[in-house]
């Protein structure tokens, strides 16, 4: 399935942009590095997060947006991620058929948008300054990183 011919740009609501620059833009404290390479990874990973908590919430334009061209998310697999969102939360095949783009697009907005919001509440409850930190917490207090048993829980993720 190839959206690109009419391929809607994918929205991110400007509530949220303060933790989307903190987490995709801002280097590591002590580091060159940031969190997410990019803003559409940080999105990819909250429109999933999002997705499995079931915190599906559609964004307030009238709060603003800040948009991505979809062509940003041809690259590697994450254009796959907006179908197969659309279609899991949907159950229904004719989601994902030509002429529904707008329909997938939304859909992955509104995890994304639910993802965003439970990161930035976890960040703010958390108040650490390495957010990479905070997140490794959120995802082991939610059951998605297990601890290696007979290792020191460093709150390093390893693949």
């Amino acid at each position: 399935m190839n959206m690109a011919a009419r391929a809607p740009n994918i929205n991110r609501s400007r509530v949220y942009e303060d933790i989307v620059q903190r987490l995709a833009a801002q280097a590591l404290p002590g580091t060159d590095r940031r969190l997410f390479p990019t803003i559409r990874e940080l999105l990819c990973f909250a429109a999933v997060l999002g997705y499995s908590e079931n915190r599906k919430v559609p964004l307030d334009k009238t709060q603003g947006v800040e948009d991505i061209s979809y062509q940003q998310f041809e690259r590697g697999d994450a254009e796959n991620l907006i179908y197969l969102i659309a279609l899991a939360d949907s159950q229904n095949v004719d989601v994902i058929r030509e002429d529904n783009e707008d329909e997938c697009a939304r859909i992955f907005e509104e995890y994304a948008n639910g993802g965003l919001g439970l990161i930035k509440d976890y960040l703010l409850r958390d108040g650490g300054e390495y957010p990479d930190r905070a997140l490794t917490r959120l995802l082991h207090e939610r059951g998605y990183l297990k601890a290696v048993q007979g290792e020191p829980d460093t709150g390093a993720i390893s693949f």
